[in-house]
């Protein structure tokens, strides 16, 4: 919940306060000399209170509970006089409502105003109840009902900070197809009118908003520099910091080839960048070398420009990655990682999100897609006993038996045994199976499964890692022959007709020909640039709506599951799943 009605808007608990105790001439002198003392002592503690105090005693003591930012105490305070009908049952329903907000109970401040209204219209701190109603709507994300209450107050003493709060939401407000619909009802409103003018110079500006920006200018006598120069036109856009391990301090020569793929990356970030350009989508990219050295990607963090960014992408290690994720929940940007497909390093923390599946995510969409295709509904499990691939199968097999299939056979092997690994798989009893999985990318492991299944039962589906197309020792006709389904979480179609045109610009560009990583930077920048610019930084509500959606060159990305309610998950939830068909690898579950 914003602070804004502590340090930007402070009428709500100051001057507001002044003018409520001004209006209400029902006060004697001794309960004003009373209220004399608050100020001291809010300082202190509260004494224990009888149960049989007056009223004026428990008004001020809820009052002082809320100057202390006790709040869930002064709501137990003030309920009681709220709910009656004697001389202080309006104040302490404001009172009540403001403790309420800021506590983020934002659906009581509510109720309470709306008691206040109904019970207590003629009270004479209505204004400021209006003006505390707007800044609830606001915190419901009800922003054409906020602006309505807040045109009440055109022509009263609250009239300035009305709009100070109005500019202060509407600031926040980064979805534009929302601020449109306001503006096609609030168009002529100053303060709704110009922070339009302000996102679009500040990020939202496409070719054809040029006709609007001038209007909006000329309507309201803005600073046509500001808008319509060369100058604004160069600086608009929004600005991601990009921190990756570079070590530019280190000697090239040992370390060229250890962080090739970092360069790749952001090569591939290049390319996107110029791609958003040709859309009128401007990306700014301010680099900065972070590797596995906590205090120095500190240092970076601490830099002033870092809290203006619009999205933060990296580090990629673990330690620095967590140092990262807090500066973002700090400042509210999101971070992406890049790279990590460990679930944990966005673990409660909302602002920060994997490019890649993680292993949970890539095992229950595999789960999902056998249990969906394949019968009867039963599983023969076998994994390595490695952590990666336990945490797959235990995963594999929870979502399985979730969706009401059986897993039969469900064993570990350790594929450096080679006679006791192909003891576990001649020993297998197929017998009723509808599928077979194998998590494991060992040449052991491969080569025991596919001689089962060709010898027993080659209709049998078999899922596994895309890794096994790369093992020598089978051919790919082999895997053909069988019905083997590769999960491929980086999977990239080379035979995407925009691909000869990247791969032509990529190698004039760079002297090489693009790697799995220049493809992962490309497809990353091009995805959240593109969200940025519709909905600006803070776009997570909006991943909810936004789906599963084809990238250029991934079969798909997005962040929501329809099997969890359409809730927003912190990491890719599109997972490839692959099959070999006359020699071609062909995605059987594409993005509808």
């Amino acid at each position: 919940m914003s602070d804004c009605v502590n340090k930007k808007y402070p009428t709500l608990f100051t001057q507001s306060l002044i003018r409520m105790f001004k209006t209400n001439q029902s006060m004697n002198k001794s309960f004003c000399k009373k209220m004399a003392g608050l100020a001291l002592l809010s300082a202190l503690s509260l004494p224990a209170l009888a149960q049989t105090q007056d009223p004026a005693t428990t008004y001020g003591n809820g009052k002082v509970l809320l100057q202390q930012q006790r709040y869930d105490q002064a709501m137990a305070e003030l309920k009681p006089l709220a709910s009656q009908n004697g001389t202080y049952a309006a104040e302490a329903s404001y009172l009540y409502a403001l403790a309420a907000l800021k506590s983020g109970k934002a659906d009581e401040a509510y109720q309470m105003l709306l008691q206040l209204q109904n019970q207590h219209a003629n009270w004479g701190g209505m204004a400021d109840a209006d003006y505390l109603l707007a800044n609830v709507l606001f915190e419901q994300n009800e922003y054409e009902r906020a602006l309505s209450k807040l045109q009440e107050l055109q022509g009263t003493p609250l009239a300035k900070d009305a709009e100070g709060l109005k500019r202060y939401y509407l600031t926040r407000l980064n979805d534009r197809p929302k601020y449109e619909q306001l503006m096609r009802r609030y168009g002529s409103d100053r303060v709704v009118a110009q922070t339009f003018a302000d996102k679009l110079v500040g990020g939202w500006y496409k070719p054809e908003d040029r006709r609007v920006l001038e209007s909006l200018v000329q309507e309201f006598k803005l600073d046509p520099k500001r808008y319509l120069s060369k100058d604004a036109m160069k600086s608009q856009g929004m600005d991601v910091a990009v921190l990756l391990p570079f070590q530019l301090k280190q000697d090239y020569a040992t370390t060229a080839r250890k962080s090739q793929f970092i360069t790749d990356m952001y090569a591939g970030m290049q390319m996107a960048q110029d791609s958003l350009q040709q859309m009128g989508i401007h990306i700014n990219l301010y680099t900065y070398d972070a590797g596995a050295d906590t205090a120095t990607v500190k240092r970076v963090l601490d830099t002033p420009e870092m809290k203006s960014m619009d999205l933060i992408i990296g580090p990629v290690y673990k330690t620095t990655a967590r140092v990262a994720a807090r500066f973002g929940a700090q400042h509210n940007i999101n971070v992406i990682n890049p790279l990590t497909q460990d679930l944990e390093m966005a673990a409660g923390n909302s602002n920060v999100f994997l490019f890649e599946s993680s292993v949970a995510t890539q095992a229950r969409q595999a789960a999902t897609y056998a249990y969906q295709n394949f019968s009867p509904k039963t599983a023969v499990i076998l994994y390595e006993n490695t952590k990666d691939d336990t945490t797959y199968a235990n995963n594999y097999r929870r979502q399985f038996q979730k969706l009401g299939g059986k897993v039969t056979v469900f064993k570990r092997i350790n594929p450096a045994e080679a006679a006791a690994t192909a003891t576990t798989f001649r020993s297998l009893n197929l017998q009723g199976a509808g599928h077979m999985a194998v998590f494991s990318g060992k040449m052991t492991a491969a080569m025991n499964a596919t001689s089962l299944l060709q010898s027993k039962a080659p209709e049998l589906p078999l899922i596994t890692y895309d890794s096994w197309l790369d093992i020598n020792q089978i051919t790919l006709q082999q895997l053909d022959y069988l019905q083997v389904y590769f999960i491929s979480p980086k999977y990239v179609n080379k035979q995407n007709s925009l691909n000869k045109s990247f791969l032509e610009k990529y190698s004039r560009r760079y002297n090489l020909p693009p790697s799995p990583y220049a493809y992962a930077g490309y497809e990353m920048l091009f995805y959240f640039g593109q969200l940025l610019h519709q909905y600006g930084p803070q776009f997570n509500g909006q991943l909810a709506t936004s789906g599963l959606k084809p990238g250029v060159f991934y079969s798909g990305v997005g962040y929501t599951d329809q099997s969890q309610r359409g809730q927003v998950q912190p990491d890719n939830q599109y997972v490839p799943i692959l099959k070999l068909e006359n020699l071609e690898l062909t995605v059987v579950n594409p993005v509808l």
